[in-house]
């Protein structure tokens, strides 16, 4: 989902870096936290868990695409990974929800 978010955003607005958009934040976020909610609702065992890639995802296709990868990529992505916390949130939440119904 994380690619997704990336080479959508920027191919839809010609950018050279998705989240430098408003359509980023408008748009490609929203999306994305609602794609984590249907993970998390439609999750079996951990798998809510998995949104935690999104925001680390975004980051490599972004690095991928730009071919500066550079030495402090690990970090990076360990980093982004703090980023895709909301999302994982949400779909706790959303699997929380399945679980009560």
């Amino acid at each position: 989902m994380g690619v997704a978010l990336e080479v959508g955003v920027v191919l839809a607005t010609g950018r050279r870096e998705a989240w430098d958009t408003a359509v980023y934040w408008s748009t490609g976020v929203p999306l994305a936290l609602v794609g984590a909610a249907a993970i998390g609702y439609l999750s079996r065992g951990r798998g809510w868990l998995a949104p935690l890639a999104i925001v680390p995802a975004q980051v490599v296709a972004m690095m991928y695409r730009s071919g500066e990868i550079g030495t402090l990529w690990p970090l990076t992505v360990a980093l982004s990974s703090v980023l895709s916390l909301p999302f994982v949130g949400v779909a706790l939440v959303a699997r929380r929800l399945r679980n009560r119904t």
